[in-house]
């Protein structure tokens, strides 16, 4: 038809010219918490036309053995996924992750003759599951292996990060986090599991203690600003009495659903936690507690990891992992500028329509905190409210699902007050997905200890990033659809996951859903805004040179947000180099390819259906989004 002419004409010469503060101390744990889907696909073999059912079998068998090494060497992954013994092919309750730098060494070598014996698989069909799935692993392992040759750090197919410790990760915190937050008791096996795993801890700390005097020792130690916040989080862990502590309690609670336990055994038990407690966890905290202060001493002010043995190669590398392979950081830190630019005179304009007096950025967003209605009571009543609030938002939202997915997912998500342990050591907000034994629902969690860090105009966007149309209901399409194979469960790409989340505060904005809600729209520009700021100074201090205060003052003077708060930000830009960058990077591609698509196919453009491929393929490459978005609007012109 003339009209299929035309709209493969715009195809061609489409392709021929494209060759607040509060939202920032959001932070989702989905990198943390992997993917929990449906285990139905953990186990399966698809015929594949033109291939031999014993390759087949040879290649799931490849799968299953890859998924199976990886969660031997992290049985805390397999706790926050909620997999069944069965499934994980390990008893893994008992134990922790193995720290040590002996562990580094085999688990890199491993990595590698498994990534080999991926690249032996023969060619296999482009549009066959398999074949995709095997393009996500082989990609994710490439970059994984490529920075462990660097001999320094800390990588998991979910995350990657330079120094052994910091001040938001390390078993120091990351054990504990899993222990309170993650590790449920309905036994008395789970009980004996959750004792050892607390013995484990001491084990884990002191090795990680190890790893970090060897790395200073040959030059790979984080900065100075790292190293005193840590000393400081680390110490005041230390210095909680055993029977107060965060770890007791919890367990002391969690005991008490056990009908298998009568009060002397809970009694018993308490005890017990408590001596494990101060004979040997809080010992090995005082320990590295004394490590952190030594090698603060005389470590380096320059925050980038460009100060390290061969650090700009380590920083392509690091952006490879999270975002794609070659890219420019020039191109990126312009963009960032660019987007930021653009977003901030849009801020301006939404503040002078609200009648916010002129002034800097920093004094428009306090005066408008400051406006009725803005901060919730600081009581339990004020909170009680607040949790109601997003409730209604993420209800509302869901209500709107259809006209933004396919087949839209109807799974609630839990709104809950952060633990007190978890807001005290990492505080904002974020989301964990439910286990996949059903222990654990899926919870969108929020620190309330100061209320002035929530105004109302800024809760619908946070709830759009981690809940709906964002995180949560970027799980439930990839559970619900997607069908992933075990090995797919384990891999995260940050592009794509908080490249969507962004992507879904725009889809909110785009729909109306910040329409009804006074000041609504300011707060999702200011989220936004600090993506793009976050992109500015990530590429900013590991690729160009720029101190920790000229971060800061650019953080500060762009976003408007509390000069305390761009602290935080500064610090975890320092030690997760990359991650900051691939929130608008994964955000801007996947408007770039909306744009392509609409371009394409004018008015047969299908939103709702656009969004679907993205979510259905789960967390993947973005050049891999790219060529599925082809694919569709390809399959679309071909049926016209």
């Amino acid at each position: 038809m003339s009209h299929n002419r035309e709209a493969l004409m715009r195809l061609r010469v489409y392709q021929s010219c494209h060759g607040n503060r509060t939202l920032m101390r959001t932070s989702t744990l989905i990198g943390m918490a992997f993917l929990v889907l449906g285990l139905s696909a953990c186990d399966r073999q698809d015929d594949v036309p033109g291939v031999s059912n014993a390759v087949v079998r040879e290649v799931e068998s490849l799968f299953a053995d890859t998924a199976r090494a990886e969660i031997a060497l992290s049985p805390e992954t397999a706790t926050r996924m909620g997999l069944d013994t069965r499934i994980a092919g390990v008893d893994f309750k008992h134990t922790l992750d193995d720290r040590s730098q002996a562990r580094f060494e085999r688990t890199r070598l491993l990595r590698l003759e498994l990534l080999e014996r991926l690249k032996r698989i023969p060619a296999l069909p482009a549009d066959s599951d398999i074949s995709r799935d095997l393009g996500v692993v082989r990609t994710a392992y490439e970059a994984i292996t490529t920075l462990e040759a660097f001999g320094y750090g800390r990588y998991q197919p979910a995350y990657a990060r330079p120094y052994v410790i910091d001040h938001l990760s390390g078993a120091w915190i990351d054990v504990p986090e899993l222990l309170i937050s993650r590790q449920t008791i309905r036994s008395r096996d789970d009980v004996m599991a959750y004792l050892d795993r607390l013995s484990g801890l001491a084990s884990a700390v002191a090795d990680e203690r190890r790893r970090l005097e060897s790395d200073a020792a040959n030059g790979i130690r984080p900065p100075r600003a790292i190293l005193e916040r840590t000393h400081i989080r680390v110490a005041g862990f230390a210095a909680i009495p055993a029977g107060e502590h965060p770890l007791v309690l919890a367990f002391e609670n969690m005991i008490t659903s056990v009908d298998a336990l009568d009060g002397p055994s809970r009694l018993s038990l308490s005890e017990q936690a408590q001596e494990i407690m101060d004979d040997e966890v809080l010992p090995a905290y005082v320990a590295l507690d004394d490590t952190l202060g030594t090698l603060a001493v005389d470590a380096r002010e320059d925050p980038s990891v460009s100060a390290l043995p061969n650090g700009d190669a380590y920083y392509r590398a690091i952006l490879a992992f999270h975002i794609t392979p070659d890219i420019s950081t020039d191109v990126l830190h312009e963009e960032g500028l660019r987007v930021g630019a653009e977003l901030k005179a849009e801020l301006g304009a939404e503040l002078d329509a609200a009648g916010i007096p002129a002034g800097t950025l920093a004094e428009r967003i306090a005066i408008l905190n400051q406006l009725p209605g803005q901060i919730y009571e600081d009581s339990p009543e004020g909170r009680a409210t607040l949790l109601l609030r997003i409730d209604g938002i993420a209800a509302e939202a869901t209500a709107a699902l259809p006209r933004l997915i396919d087949r839209a997912p109807k799974d609630g998500v839990l709104m809950t007050r952060m633990a007190g342990f978890q807001a005290v050591y990492s505080g904002g907000a974020s989301y964990d997905p439910a286990t996949a034994d059903g222990r654990l629902p899926s919870r969108m969690k929020i620190d309330l200890r100061d209320m002035n860090d929530w105004p109302d105009f800024s809760l619908p966007t946070l709830v759009h990033h981690e809940a709906v149309p964002g995180h949560h209901t970027q799980m439930a399409v990839t559970s619900a659809y997607g069908q992933l194979r075990l090995i797919r469960q384990l891999f995260w790409n940050t592009a794509f996951g908080e490249g969507w989340a962004v992507y879904a505060e725009d889809l909110a904005d785009e729909t109306g859903l910040n329409a009804d809600i006074p000041y609504a729209r300011i707060g999702y520009l200011q989220s936004v805004l600090l993506r793009a700021a976050r992109l500015v100074v990530d590429t900013g201090i590991h690729a160009r040179g720029w101190s920790r205060e000229r971060a800061l003052t650019y953080l500060v003077e762009t976003t408007g947000m509390p000069r305390d708060l761009m602290e935080e930000e500064v610090d975890r830009i320092t030690v997760w180099p990359g991650h900051a960058a691939a929130y608008l990077a994964g955000r801007d591609r996947l408007l770039e390819l909306r744009e392509r698509a609409r371009a394409v196919l004018d008015n047969e453009f299908d939103l709702a259906a656009f969004n679907s491929v993205i979510l259905e393929g789960g967390p993947r490459p973005i050049p891999m989004v790219e060529a599925d978005i082809e694919g569709w609007y390809g399959r679309v012109l071909e049926q016209d």
